[in-house]
């Protein structure tokens, strides 16, 4: 199948050597890669910019069988009129990849009628909370951000299979109770410096703290604040961890979460991460556990703190899910059946 993509617009992206190498190396391993992977991997795809992709000739468009374009492409999504009028020269299907990070963001049915499929990052698994029609709700096909730890390309397809560390988190010696390093900014700063504080307040163990962005450092107390850790060190740390936290950022499912789960490191979720629709499902309890308030992930530190073998069936559970998660052919084949249905 002859697919016509039409990405993240660089514009959006740091401008850098290292970026520019990646980028002919043909690296996909930010927050749209696994998507972009899973696609590749299952037809033949032509990648073009925004720009490109209008400026094609109407028999250059009849050599594509569908074309997907993606929410952060450079389309001005916020006149729905404008954005479809710039579509209508493509005859054949036209799919969305609605990249955003939060589940809410999808669009409005003036937009989304347009569609074929509509490929969502990490969807509400109550389609009913979308403001939009039966029919374009049930046009959603899931997908959800890349791994860091695994990086992958939409030319070196051979690389994207999921991979493991040499020892997992569950196999190695613990040196630490409770390990948390995130970033802070506008929109993701309330919850993390709450539970930050609880773990503080508790006089655990613990490792790590918070990283507010420069333009937001005023609002966050000195003592919630520390310093990032080189990759290898943070890798080394979380795997050394017996409760390893996972905050919600800008949406509930973060990197974090998938770095834990390959990792095979215990997983505790702020409790918004149950209300998302994943590929295959992710089972609190099971594969991760989740706290309802501060004071409830304290009560659930001390508890699996207390409770190795638990502690380490749920990390286990954790990494079995993330290899069905994290299925690049079969996601490819997912993607591919959704658009020749």
């Amino acid at each position: 199948m002859r697919v016509l993509y039409i990405p993240r617009s660089s514009e959006t992206r740091k401008r850098n050597r290292r970026r520019f190498h990646r980028a002919l190396a043909g690296y996909v391993d930010g927050p749209e890669g696994f998507f972009e992977a899973s696609l590749h991997g299952a037809c033949s795809v032509t990648r073009l910019t925004l720009q490109r992709a209008l400026a094609l000739t109407k028999k250059q468009r009849k050599s594509f069988d569908a074309v997907i374009v993606n929410s952060r492409s450079g389309l001005e999504w916020e006149d729905p009129a404008a954005a479809l009028a710039a579509l209508e020269g493509f005859r054949q299907p036209v799919s969305f990849f609605q990249s955003h990070d939060r589940p809410g963001a999808i669009g409005d049915d003036a937009l989304l009628d347009r569609f074929k499929v509509i490929f969502k990052r990490e969807p509400f698994d109550d389609l009913s909370r979308y403001d939009i029609s039966p029919a374009n709700a049930s046009k959603i096909v899931p997908t959800h951000l890349s791994n860091p730890m695994e990086p992958m390309s939409h030319r070196l397809r051979w690389r994207n299979r999921t991979s493991a560390p040499a020892e997992f988190a569950w196999q190695m010696p613990k040196d630490q109770d409770v390990f948390f390093i995130g970033t802070v900014s506008e929109n993701r700063y309330l919850e993390r410096m709450a539970a930050w504080q609880a773990v503080l307040d508790s006089g655990l163990p613990h490792l790590g703290g918070l990283l507010p962005k420069k333009e937001f450092a005023a609002r966050v107390p000195d003592h919630l604040v520390t310093t990032p850790l080189p990759r290898a060190e943070y890798m080394k740390t979380l795997m050394k961890t017996r409760v390893n936290l996972a905050l919600g950022g800008i949406g509930p499912f973060t990197f974090r979460h998938l770095e834990l789960f390959w990792a095979g490191a215990f997983t505790l979720s702020t409790p918004t991460i149950r209300e998302i629709r994943f590929r295959v499902p992710l089972v609190d309890g099971r594969d991760y556990v989740a706290f309802e308030t501060p004071a409830d992930m304290i009560d659930k530190i001390r508890h699996y703190l207390d409770h190795e073998d638990e502690r380490n069936l749920i990390a286990r559970n954790g990494r079995a899910a993330y290899e069905r998660l994290h299925d690049v052919k079969a996601h490819g084949r997912e993607i591919h059946d959704a658009l020749t249905a």
